[in-house]
């Protein structure tokens, strides 16, 4: 269970570690930067670093040590601006007055219920038996959805409402590939096994029923005519099912078979290991794109569109915030990514 547990605390990776100031109290007259009216401590800074890397090493499972290591000092100089940029973003969502308690609360519980706990209590009970204090993951939660409430107010929800059409459409036209229905078929089957013959001879006989069936006999009455008695699909008129048209639904030969075929075609005869197989294209749909106008496309393409823009708006809003904010960084740990010289304040 430690697996589950540990991958939940790093639910919001980077997000400003205060706990540990109690577990590395000795650190904590050590001020590494002053934000606006908080403060991030040695102690912050060298959790957010080792949780960071216990990150990394989760992520990059199955590398190296030494390409793990390679990798977090490549990283290391990020952290410091990002405890930045996430403590602002914290500071800005209690100005807007953001109340996530109750979504808080509801993560949790979801959390318990989906690693199989009947109640909070049991879930945060089993989270103290292995050593974690459930109000540090409340805190994390907590963070994460303080940051997520200013970025949907402040930042994504001015990027929708300034969309325009000429946007919408230029992002549909870019991504139809993801607004196209996948083809599919429903096929029936009449299985002619080997019961010691030569394949010559099933070959010929199953050629002629296709023949029978192409000149137009029933196939339904051609399956309960010819088809194995033992074969499954019998039963049911030859029906195998309705099956996308890629790989991994259909085996390769039968999917070979079908791609070309019309609703009503049948296959020619396709070797198995025991027998042959003669494939009937009951109902075959042609992958379609949607139309612009389908809702679902809209929802898609909004959202869509958005996201695209998220990033460098983003950037853009934590640079306002860190530009009117007091940011006072310690020299011993200025890096290209958090140096005094940008700060306002002065440094230490």
């Amino acid at each position: 269970m430690k697996y589950w547990i540990t991958s939940l605390l790093f639910v919001v990776a980077l997000a400003w570690p205060s706990a540990a100031r109690a577990q590395e109290s000795e650190l904590v007259s050590e001020i590494v930067a002053r934000v606006n009216n908080d403060i991030v401590t040695s102690a912050d800074y060298k959790a957010a670093l080792r949780d960071f890397k216990e990150e990394l090493k989760r992520q990059m499972a199955g590398k190296s040590e030494a390409e793990i290591e390679a990798e977090f000092n490549k990283l290391k100089p990020t952290v410091l601006d990002l405890i930045i940029e996430n403590l602002l973003l914290e500071q800005k969502a209690k100005e807007l007055g953001a109340d996530v308690e109750p979504d808080v609360n509801q993560q949790m519980l979801q959390m318990a219920q989906e690693n199989g706990f009947k109640t909070l209590s049991e879930f945060e009970a089993a989270l103290k038996q292995q050593g974690f204090d459930p109000e540090n993951m409340r805190t994390s939660l907590r963070q994460r959805l303080q940051q997520q409430y200013v970025m949907n107010r402040e930042v994504l929800s001015n990027i929708f409402s300034n969309l325009t059409d000429k946007d919408r459409q230029a992002f549909y036209e870019k991504n139809k590939k993801y607004f196209t229905t996948e083809g599919e078929a429903t096929i029936s089957e009449i299985f002619l096994p080997l019961d010691n013959q030569t394949a010559d001879e099933v070959t010929q006989r199953a050629k002629r029923i296709v023949a029978e069936i192409r000149a137009g006999k029933n196939f339904v009455e051609a399956v309960q005519q010819y088809s194995a008695p033992t074969r499954a699909s019998r039963a049911l008129n030859g029906k195998l099912g309705t099956f996308k048209l890629k790989e991994g639904e259909l085996k390769p030969d039968l999917l070979a078979a079908i791609k070309d075929l019309k609703t009503g075609d049948v296959t020619e005869p396709i070797r198995q290991q025991d027998g042959f197989q003669i494939i009937h294209v009951d109902e075959k749909k042609d992958p379609a794109v949607l139309p612009f106008s389908n809702p679902d496309v809209q929802r898609a393409v909004n959202q869509g569109a958005t996201m695209e823009r998220a990033d460098e708006a983003r950037k853009k809003y934590v640079k306002k915030l860190r530009d009117e904010a007091f940011v006072d960084i310690n020299k011993a740990y200025a890096t290209p990514e958090a140096k005094p010289a940008e700060t306002k304040g002065g440094t230490q």
